[in-house]
């Protein structure tokens, strides 16, 4: 007997999104007026989270979404939903990627305040959206999608990621990571990463973290 899919990377994923963004939101408006070297930092970063949150939608929309219109029909008013609330978050990354290059150009405080106002609303309306599809649609993910597509979708994932920012979202993914969740994940990578991240890859990060907070 097959045994059901187990979507675990799906809360995991969210739940890293749902942290960074509202983070981000806070961050940004606490860089001061004229503070390009903070702004650059932040708005980075900022950069880095919303284009993956960009690539985990455009995933579902063309790996997910399809399959569950053709296999769960009577459910397709959930799919379009989730793709209506895309759409809607998609016009809001579009200006945070429109507005970030120049705030960290000018990193005035009426280009950090615009900046901070979409961010907030970029926070709430991912908020809405993942409690929706946790509550809605994972339970149809599990019902419809077969691991064999399910491990596409997570390896499409996993290569969107630019390599360079491989340790950033490693130690993003494990910051608040159930114990369930770091054993699924860790046990997935390679011996040489795993002997890394224990050793001077935590250490790395952890600089790394502080400078983003400001607090290195």
């Amino acid at each position: 007997m097959t045994e059901p899919l187990d979507p675990w990377g799906m809360a995991w994923v969210h739940q890293v999104y749902r942290r960074e963004l509202r983070l981000l939101a806070t961050l940004v408006a606490g860089v001061a007026d004229g503070d390009r070297d903070r702004a650059a930092v932040v708005g980075e970063h900022l950069t880095d989270i919303t284009a993956s949150l960009h690539e985990h939608h455009v995933g579902e929309d063309e790996l997910l979404w399809p399959v569950l219109l053709d296999r769960a029909g009577p459910q397709a008013d959930l799919v379009h939903r989730m793709e209506k609330q895309h759409g809607a978050l998609h016009e809001l990354l579009g200006e945070v990627a429109e507005l970030t290059p120049r705030w960290r150009e000018t990193a005035t405080a009426a280009d950090r305040d615009r900046l901070a106002g979409v961010v907030r609303r970029v926070s709430e309306t991912t908020d809405e959206h993942l409690a929706d599809e946790e509550e809605h649609v994972l339970p149809l993910i599990r019902q419809h999608i077969t691991p064999d597509e399910w491990q596409a979708f997570e390896l499409r994932g996993h290569a969107s990621i630019p390599q360079e920012k491989a340790l950033v979202f490693l130690g993003i993914g494990l910051e608040d990571a159930t114990p369930h969740e770091r054993a699924k994940f860790t046990g997935g990578l390679p011996p040489e990463v795993q002997q890394f991240w224990e050793g001077p890859g935590q250490q790395q990060y952890a600089q790394w973290r502080a400078d983003l907070l400001g607090t290195a």
